[in-house]
């Protein structure tokens, strides 16, 4: 039976509307300074409340994967799933003297939003058909960064306004989100495989060495990826290059580079078909150095517009080449591995990129020129092991 061009149409507003939750954790970010200042503490300490909910990012991605892969209703768990971002943004507007209680509603949000990360493709790969899951994965990778300017500079532009605590009011755009999935994604998709052999053939979960592969550079993708996002607001602060407000447009910035990136993704994947992850690492490595080795703010900008790019560059390719190493009934259970591992370098990207830092910080280098450093390695060691190429090479056999 054919499926309505209205139909299609629908719904995949309805999967760009949940890619929209994807960086709902950084909406507190352009108020780092403010809380650090507030309740005392270092910058690794105020980082946790972003890097923690990447550990929840992490459970969410194998339980969803799990759930994904059974007979649960997938709007369902897409509405628990932004429920909990609205529930753990929320509340710190109620109780906000606790630091302890602002991490716990921090990890809710993360819960939610690992949730809803791993579920878009899901979604994408379930309900809709086959000729227009590329384009829309493509798609979500715009939608992801159009969200993250939203929660981030509209959380920074409240805090400008008047206080940290305020910035927590721009989760209700998460209410916006609840409300177009609600009407839009369907409860009960319609049949939009090609023919039944998934359903009548071996349905059992087969996972490969790709799979753990992609997840591992994804880990160190986010690693790097982080690094702007706990210290830009640090950074603009220490080095006097601007107020909350212009921290909060680095950020912008960063994700207006991963919306138009997210444009092309495609096109991009297909001319650099064995190097689009170590050219992403590359570019990270350019956008760091260039951050930490020239205090102005213009640079800042530049710098945050290509780590952007560099973010929807593998974010955008991860994916689709985790989709070409495992089978259609193995996708769900492959993506929340993927989620899982690659929040784990969210996690400790504090952890990791701080003490290194302090370490070599006797040279003159800094956070940013270090993780450039860093990068630029990554980059080389990406291309030496040939892993793309040999996903990509074993895919077509």
């Amino acid at each position: 039976m054919a499926i309505s061009k209205e139909y299609v149409t629908k719904t995949r507003i309805g999967v760009l509307a949940v890619s929209m939750i994807g960086m709902a954790a950084l909406a507190i970010t352009p108020s780092y300074a403010a809380i650090a200042k507030y309740f005392t503490l270092s910058n690794t300490g105020v980082q946790m409340l972003t890097s923690l909910p990447n550990l929840f990012m992490m459970i969410a991605g194998l339980v969803i994967g799990k759930l994904t892969a059974s007979k649960i209703n997938l709007k369902t768990l897409t509405i628990t799933s932004i429920l909990l971002v609205i529930i753990g943004g929320m509340l710190p507007l109620v109780l906000h003297t606790s630091f302890l209680f602002l991490i716990v509603c921090s990890c809710l949000v993360g819960l939610g939003q690992g949730a809803c990360t791993n579920l878009t493709q899901v979604l994408i790969s379930q309900i809709l058909p086959k000729n227009e899951r590329e384009s829309t994965m493509g798609l979500s990778t715009t939608f992801i960064n159009i969200g993250g300017i939203v929660f981030i500079m509209g959380g920074g532009q409240i805090a400008a306004t008047s206080n940290w605590v305020n910035n927590y009011w721009i989760y209700l755009f998460s209410f916006f989100i609840l409300i177009v999935v609600l009407l839009l994604l369907p409860l009960h998709p319609k049949n939009v495989s090609d023919n039944d052999s998934v359903n009548d053939g071996d349905t059992k979960i087969k996972l490969n060495k790709y799979v753990f592969y992609s997840s591992l550079w994804a880990f160190f993708t986010m690693l790097l990826n982080n690094v702007l996002n706990n210290n830009i607001s640090l950074f603009v602060a220490k080095q006097q290059l601007g107020a909350t407000s212009q921290a909060a447009l680095t950020s912008t910035i960063s994700l207006i580079g991963g919306m138009f990136c997210g444009l092309v993704v495609g096109s991009i994947g297909k001319k650099f078909r064995y190097s689009s992850i170590a050219l992403s690492f590359l570019i990270y490595g350019i956008s760091y150095l260039l951050i930490g080795m020239i205090h102005s703010l213009i640079v800042v900008f530049i710098g945050s517009f290509l780590v952007g790019a560099a973010m929807s560059i593998a974010m955008g390719q991860f994916p689709y080449l985790i989709s070409l190493a495992v089978d259609d009934n193995s996708v769900s259970m492959a993506l929340g591995i993927y989620v899982a591992i690659y929040s784990i370098g969210g996690v400790v990207s504090p952890f990791v990129i701080n003490p290194l830092t302090n370490a070599v910080k006797g040279i003159g280098l800094n956070v940013f020129s270090v993780s450039g450093i860093l990068a630029i390695v990554i980059s080389c060691c990406c291309l030496l092991v040939k892993f793309q190429k040999n996903l990509v090479e074993n895919s077509l056999d």
